[in-house]
C-alpha cells in the first residue's frame, strides 16, 4: 500500500491533524452534545429492541433525517488470511463529502488518501469490530485551515441481530472554529 491517493481521489483538504479523543462506550443520549446524534442514539436503541444490536434493515432514513449528512456506514470484511478486518464504505453522509472533497463510497479504508486520518480510522474500527459496542467521541479536528469541535457516535449494525457485519458513525462537526491554543496534535 502507498501514501499516494488513487488519481480520482484528490482531496481538497490536504492537511489532517486531531487532538486526543475522549471516548465513552458507557454513556446515554443525555450525554450527547449534538441533538441529532442524541436523536440518532435512541433511535437505534429502540430498532435494537430486545436484541443485541439492530440490522441495517431495521433502520429507516426518515427516522434519521437529522444526522443523514453525517452518517457513514463501514461494512465489515474479515482478511483473507483470518488476521483482522477491511473496511468497505458502503455510505458516505453528504455532509462529510463535501468536508472532504472526495467521495469514498464503494471503496475500503485502506484507501483513503489521507494517512493520518485512515490510520486513525483503521485503529478505531478494529477495536469496535473487536469489541462492539457504542461508542461515543468528542474531539477537535484540524481541516481547511482551522481546529473544529465534533461530536461523533459510533454503533454496530448485524444482519443476524448478534453477530456485527456493519459499523454505522455519526460525525457533526461545530459550525464555527474553535480555539487551538494548547491542543496536543496526535
Amino acid at each position: 500500500m502507498t501514501d499516494q491517493p488513487p488519481s480520482d481521489l484528490a482531496p481538497s483538504r490536504s492537511t489532517f491533524s486531531t487532538t486526543a479523543s475522549q471516548l465513552r462506550r458507557d454513556f446515554t443520549a443525555a450525554d450527547c452534545r449534538e441533538p441529532a446524534i442524541g436523536h440518532l442514539y435512541d433511535y437505534w436503541q429502540r430498532q435494537r429492541g430486545t436484541h443485541r444490536f439492530p440490522a441495517r434493515g431495521d433502520l429507516d432514513p426518515i427516522d434519521m433525517k437529522p444526522a443523514l449528512g453525517g452518517i457513514t456506514i463501514f461494512e465489515i470484511h474479515p482478511k483473507a488470511d483470518g488476521d483482522g478486518f477491511r473496511f468497505r464504505y458502503r455510505l458516505i453522509g453528504s455532509a462529510i463529502v463535501a468536508r472532504d472533497g472526495f467521495d469514498m463510497t464503494g471503496r475500503f479504508l485502506d484507501e483513503l488518501p489521507l494517512m493520518q486520518y485512515r490510520t486513525l480510522l483503521l485503529a478505531r474500527l478494529d477495536m469496535l469490530a473487536r469489541d462492539p459496542s457504542p461508542m461515543l467521541v468528542h474531539n477537535k479536528q484540524f481541516y481547511d485551515e482551522r481546529w473544529y469541535d465534533y461530536e461523533a457516535i459510533w454503533l454496530p449494525l448485524a444482519t443476524d441481530h448478534e453477530n456485527i457485519d456493519m459499523l454505522m458513525a455519526c460525525q457533526i462537526f461545530a459550525r464555527k472554529p474553535s480555539s487551538h491554543v494548547g491542543l496536543p496534535v496526535v
